[in-house]
């Protein structure tokens, strides 16, 4: 039963704004923290503290939304991340081969260092987590509720994409490739996984290798921490996505819109044999 009604312009808008504003400027104050590149014995409990916080007052600002609203186990909500991880982690494997078969990467040096592994880690999860419960837990739900799931999609994964355009190296192309590519990957995981939980993992993941493992620039984003792999990236921006990284790249963007089709038609098929749209549950 909605607390807020979605025919209820004023309250749903401001539920809405008030939302997206909130989880936005708060976490905000951690993220410059750990941008500081401070020790990772500091930066691991002060991300985690801050995820944590974040899908706890997620939780309880959802309970304002939908009354009585359904929950995972913890050993439930590990496997959904689980599930976001492995999709992530052959999505973005994949775009590698692709531009190390052409040429466009090759790896320089190898270095395992544990502080700054920790770091990439503990930073990516905040971001995970935070920008998931924004543009797909606050933004692609509460839209879809009140249109529907293309009308939820497009605005989120557009509103996703034009929210990096801040980022270094950001150019309108990245932005798009961002929305198309992510944002409606994330969107439809989430509406045919029914849990956030799957979105984050996706998220947490993707941006993880992308500056922790394979040494790419993520989104833009310079940042000093040491990559497993440090390499050498060559080639046509269009390819390789430039300064702005992977996922610029045309090769990203064909494969996020596939396992985007996909992933729409395995919610079409659940929707179908539901008889109604999958309920979306709360962190």
């Amino acid at each position: 039963m909605n607390i807020i009604s979605k025919d209820d312009n004023l309250a749903w808008g401001c539920y809405l704004v008030l939302g997206v504003l909130a989880f936005t400027i708060i976490p905000a104050m951690t993220w410059y923290v750990l941008l500081l590149n401070i020790p990772a014995y500091a930066a691991v409990p002060l991300s985690t503290i801050g995820a944590v916080a974040a899908l706890y007052a997620f939780k309880k600002y959802l309970s304002w939304y939908v009354e009585d609203s359904e929950s995972l186990s913890f050993r439930g909500k590990m496997r959904m991340m689980g599930i976001g991880w492995t999709v992530a982690a052959v999505n973005f494997l994949a775009i590698i081969v692709c531009l190390f078969l052409c040429g466009y990467y090759r790896i320089v040096t190898v270095e395992f260092d544990v502080a700054s592994q920790l770091s990439w880690l503990s930073l990516f999860l905040l971001v995970g987590v935070v920008e998931e419960v924004v543009f797909r837990g606050i933004l692609f739900r509460l839209i879809t509720d009140k249109w529907n799931i293309a009308v939820g999609l497009t605005t989120s994964s557009l509103l996703f994409g034009l929210a990096h355009l801040g980022n270094p190296g950001a150019t309108l192309w990245a932005a798009l490739a961002i929305a198309l590519a992510s944002g409606c990957l994330f969107g439809m995981a989430y509406a045919y996984h029914q849990t956030i939980w799957v979105s984050i993992g996706m998220h947490w993941a993707w941006n993880y290798l992308e500056g922790g493992v394979f040494g790419c620039a993520v989104s833009g984003t310079p940042l000093d921490y040491r990559p497993l792999i440090t390499p050498g990236i060559s080639g046509s921006d269009i390819l390789t996505g430039g300064a702005f990284g992977p996922e610029a790249s045309i090769i990203c963007v064909a494969l996020g819109i596939v396992l985007s089709i996909v992933y729409t038609v395995l919610y079409i098929k659940k929707k179908e044999k539901l008889g109604t749209a999958p309920e979306m549950l709360s962190a």
